[in-house]
């Protein structure tokens, strides 16, 4: 779906590119995803999430997990030619097993933390619709383009900003 819609703001910027070279300044690049997330909400629901117990377990758990390997790590470096095959198979399976668990743990870690963006974007998603609208509307903006489809920006023309300072002034 996204793709799709990349490709038609790509197909739709090639047709009016013409066009809008005459226009001059109405162009620009927008970010909605980073326009939302940039705002003091997502920035407070953030905070929000990794001051949550659970979730503060779960970082300490997977900076437990890496210091175990990395310790373990040193220690195969340093005995390794001491052991036996026993004794290095059996530290490889721990290591294994060490390993395992920290990507575990860094999998709920990112889960939780794409589960509090979504919610994010899905809260404040309408309103950045608007907001966007109102910055076109009064920078007379003729075609606006995704940062993700355009090859080149010029950093002021890129209204990522703007919209994210309207929505944190927006209540």
């Amino acid at each position: 779906m996204l793709k799709l819609k990349t490709a038609m703001i790509l197909a739709i910027a090639l047709v009016t590119a013409p066009m809008t070279m005459a226009a001059g300044n109405d162009v620009v690049v927008f970010d909605l995803q980073a326009a939302i997330l940039n705002t003091d909400l997502a920035k407070k629901k953030v905070q929000d999430m990794q001051a949550n117990a659970e979730f503060a377990a779960l970082q300490a758990k997977f900076e437990t997990l890496r210091n175990d390997l990395q310790k373990m790590a040193k220690d195969a470096e340093k005995n390794a030619v001491t052991w036996n095959q026993e004794q290095a198979a059996e530290h490889r399976k721990k290591m294994e097993y060490a390993r395992a668990d920290a990507e575990l743990v860094a999998k709920k870690l990112q889960a939780e933390q794409k589960a509090t963006a979504q919610r994010v974007l899905e809260e404040l998603g309408p309103k950045a619709q608007v907001v966007l609208k109102d910055v076109i509307a009064a920078e007379g903006i003729g075609l606006v383009l995704s940062t993700q489809t355009a090859y080149y920006a010029e950093p002021s023309r890129d209204i990522t900003a703007k919209v994210t300072e309207k929505l944190n002034k927006a209540k």
